[in-house]
């Protein structure tokens, strides 16, 4: 007994004192290894105690399990703080197994081989086993899961456990010193293991989370073997009936944990592959639950949210979003708005930390201070805009993928401004500005509306170039802005063409906002220097919704009220009057029956004569167009213009052109000329000459006999041009004529470029002839120059005797007018004498240079 008494105490002290020096060299495993050495000292008290004589139920109850207790919370660090009853029941499953197997073989094989002596009445005493065997497996289990790289510490204190339960058993069964040396051996495998690396084991002691996979060594397969020697008269069909199913039972064991270790290792790379996924991915991936609130963020969210996935969980979206946007967390029916199929939103999010302050307003940002539900909001630039993908998750809540759309949505907005902006001036254009009309009278609201036009901008921009011209409508446009009021939408419609739509809608505001803007632009063009000084001419129409449906209606109605200021000299505002449209309506009407008259030849051409007055004979005819309209005849300043504006006088002057040659054709003289008037129209197009000579061609008229009658303001609109083709018609033997010479240019430079035969002075110089001092000097001027020049002279609108005398008595031959024969039809001119009257006595008075031997026309 003493001999037992020394070697336990000497042993306990021992290993204490291994386990106090590697407390003392490591001090950062200071907490395992003082532990343990506190075990080994109430292990070796309470032994040296028992051997004494203390009472089995303080050593076996309290002492005994205290140690155990003490090298569990030595060597685990704190696996209750992510470990469950089920993870525990595990642990203790596993090393029951060990236990429970080793401990069985050990006492059958010492038993029942007489190894040693059990003491009478060991049963009761045995009962004190069991919870150290529970205590002893849940320890071992605890060694068996943890990681591999701290395996070997988890494998002595296995060992150590089992020689000490071992020596439990022995020391109940049979006498108490004989547990001593097991004891003692399972003291020193203990303090061995406050050596292993350094004492790391203490203090790094991690559980592996995969399931263990079980070995034939952890099954009672070596019990069950054992059991058919064990000489109790087993019989041996049933020893070997247990002992193959309980081979059968383990190997099935020991392959279904094998199939669970193969899962659980597919289970981890997966989980890897979508650890790397979430780490790797470039969208932000957040798990939220039903109320928004983040439970899980991967690192994407600082990149693409600018925040750590650390400081959004535990937060709710609501802390984030812009407030517009915050029905996507708002919960709308009991549910979350993305549990009613909203399953794609853009949110603004603000990457700021709730509740913090604004930052410093040394940043060079601007910020705006306020605060957004609990969150102080930044300006609009800060805002992310970000695209999330929401998927509900069955267990409630959702996954939310986004992805930072910033960039497409700045880009889309400044594709929108731009699609909605005037490039020049930086105003609506006229797509915008339509819809902003639209959209007040979509409203049910009254919609005033200026059309502004600047006026004399076509002369700026012919005398000083478009560069000049643009900024001059930029000049315009700040003009506009700075006349306008809050609110009011502002637009350039195109070209020199401005429109404005106050705000208000009271019409005696709508007046008064125009009369400002024409104000202003009464003195914006000051710098005016050397060119046209520019003003503008405005149209006001103030729509009413129930009438007026359409902004293209109102725009319409202002431009005319703005045409009509124009007409009466510009820089002054027209309010729209009904009258107006309907003016315009009728010229569409006339427009389209002009086109229906041209389409079927309706028109008629009535001829003039062009008189000798010297002899009063015929020389030729003028062709004049006509329109029978009903009962009436139009004369052409009836519908002209429209012809014109429209382009119909191209086709109207090629079927004057062949109406008339073909009428000068069957007439009975074929010495008389046919003179027919050119627009500037058919000088411009490229098949005038083509046209002029098939329809010589195709009447059978020569050449000589026809005169082309064109306007100076025609033959200078493109001088090369035109000279070019009529120089071609000439070499023909085409005459050139100048219409109304005197009311155009006059200019002798265009007249030495021109190829031209005759003049024609315009019937206004001639009706002052006798009345008006300058219109005889002008007269007598036109005719000089016609002499040196050696051109033809024919006077228009010869009304009296005493014009045609003057004319004679100044040099002038030719002549027409309703003195001689007013415009009439072929027909009534073949039934008339074409001795208008007898020839009043010649007059002694030079006769001009004549351009050709062949007789002119007119």
């Amino acid at each position: 007994m003493l001999i037992a008494l020394i070697a336990t105490g000497a042993t306990a002290v021992a290993a204490a004192g291994v386990a106090f020096a590697a407390a003392a060299r490591e001090p950062a495993y200071r907490r395992g290894t003082v532990l343990s050495g506190v075990g080994f000292l109430v292990w070796g008290g309470a032994s040296i105690a028992v051997l004494q004589g203390l009472p089995d139920v303080w050593f076996w109850c309290l002492l005994r399990p205290l140690v155990l207790v003490l090298f569990l919370f030595g060597t685990v660090n704190n696996p209750a703080s992510h470990l469950t009853g089920r993870d525990y029941a595990a642990m203790l499953a596993d090393g029951w197994l060990v236990i429970a197997n080793l401990v069985g073989v050990v006492w059958i094989a010492a038993r029942y081989q007489n190894v040693i002596g059990v003491r009478e009445h060991v049963v009761p005493t045995l009962f004190w086993i069991f919870p150290l065997m529970l205590l002893v497996g849940l320890a071992t289990g605890v060694a068996m899961r943890t990681l591999p790289t701290d395996r070997r510490g988890s494998l002595v204190a296995i060992g150590s456990g089992a020689v000490s339960l071992t020596g439990d058993l022995v020391g109940l069964a049979t006498r108490t010193e004989l547990a001593v040396p097991f004891w003692g051996a399972a003291w020193v495998l203990l303090a061995l293991t406050t050596r292993m690396d350094d004492g790391r084991v203490y203090s790094r002691l991690a559980l592996d989370p995969r399931p263990r996979t079980l070995r034939l060594w952890q099954l009672p397969v070596p019990l069950a073997v054992i059991l058919i020697f064990v000489p109790v008269g087993t019989d041996p069909v049933v020893g070997v009936v247990l002992a193959g199913t309980s081979v059968a039972a383990c190997a099935a064991l020991v392959n279904q944990s094998r199939r669970t270790e193969e899962l659980w290792q597919d289970l981890t790379a997966r989980s890897q592959l979508y650890e790397e996924l979430l780490e790797n991915t470039q969208d932000v991936i957040l798990q939220v639950d039903d109320f928004g609130v983040i439970e899980f963020a991967n690192p994407a969210s600082d990149r693409v949210l600018g925040m750590r996935p650390e400081l959004l969980v535990g937060t709710t979206l609501l802390d984030y979003l812009h407030q517009d946007d915050q029905k996507m967390s708002r919960v709308v029916a009991g549910a979350p708005q993305w549990r009613r199929g909203e399953q794609r939103v853009e949110t603004r999010f603000l990457p700021v930390v709730p509740g913090m302050p604004p930052e410093p307003a040394t940043r060079t940002e601007p910020r705006t201070a306020g605060l957004v539900g609990n969150m102080w909001a930044a300006d609009e630039s800060r805002w992310r805009v970000i695209e999330w993908a929401i998927t509900p998750r069955e267990d409630g809540g959702a996954v939310l993928v986004g992805r930072d759309v910033s960039d497409r949505v700045r880009m889309q907005t400044e594709l929108v401004d731009a699609a909605q902006t005037d490039a020049l001036t930086g105003l609506l254009n006229r797509t915008a500005f339509l819809e902003a009309v639209n959209a007040r009278l979509a409203s049910g609201q009254h919609a005033a509306v200026m059309f502004i036009d600047l006026d004399n901008f076509k002369e700026v921009n012919d005398t000083m170039g478009h560069a000049e011209g643009d900024r001059l409508l930029h000049r315009a446009a700040e003009c506009l802005r700075q006349a306008a009021g809050p609110g009011d939408s502002v637009a350039r419609l195109g070209g020199d063409e401005f429109a404005v739509m106050p705000a208000s809608v009271d019409p005696d505001e709508a007046k008064a906002a125009a009369d400002a803007v024409i104000t202003a632009f009464n003195g914006f063009d000051e710098t005016a220097h050397g060119r046209p000084s520019v003003s503008a001419s405005l149209g006001l129409v103030v729509a009413d919704p129930v009438v007026t449906h359409t902004a293209r209606e109102v725009l319409r109605d202002a431009d005319l009220a703005m045409y009509r200021a124009k007409q009466r000299g510009g820089a002054g505002v027209v309010d729209f009057e009904p009258w107006m449209s309907e003016r315009v309506m009728e010229h569409h009407r006339l427009r389209g029956d002009l086109e229906t008259a041209v389409r079927d030849e309706s028109l008629a051409i009535y001829l003039q004569p062009v008189v000798d007055l010297h002899t009063r004979q015929w020389e030729g005819f003028e062709a004049l167009v006509r329109w029978p309209v009903g009962a009436e005849t139009w004369s052409p300043a009836q519908f002209l213009p429209v012809a014109e504006e429209s382009g119909l006088i191209v086709p109207m002057g090629a079927w004057v052109l062949r109406e008339s040659l073909r009428q000068l054709s069957g007439w009975r003289d074929p010495k008389l000329g046919m003179a027919v008037n050119v627009a500037a129209a058919q000088l411009v197009g490229t098949d005038f000459y083509d046209v002029t000579m098939q329809a010589l061609a195709d009447s059978g008229v020569a050449p000589g006999r026809l005169t082309l009658e064109i306007t100076e303001q025609a033959a200078i609109q493109d001088l090369g041009r035109t000279a070019s083709r009529l120089d071609m018609l000439r070499s023909e033997g085409v005459h050139v004529a100048i219409d109304d010479f005197g009311t155009g240019f006059s200019s002798l430079q265009y007249l030495s470029r021109l190829p031209v035969d005759i003049l024609k002075i315009d019937r206004k110089f001639v009706w002052g002839l006798g009345q008006q001092a300058e219109d005889d000097v002008l007269v007598r001027s036109m005719l000089g120059l016609a002499a040196e020049l050696g051109l033809e002279v024919i006077a228009e609108g010869v009304e009296t005797r005493r014009q045609a005398e003057l004319l004679l008595e100044y040099g002038c031959r030719l002549a027409q007018g309703f003195l001689f024969s007013p415009p009439r039809p072929i027909e009534e001119l073949r039934a008339s004498d074409p001795f208008v009257s007898p020839a009043p006595p010649m007059l002694s008075v030079p006769q001009p240079r004549r351009a050709s031997t062949e007789r002119v026309t007119g």
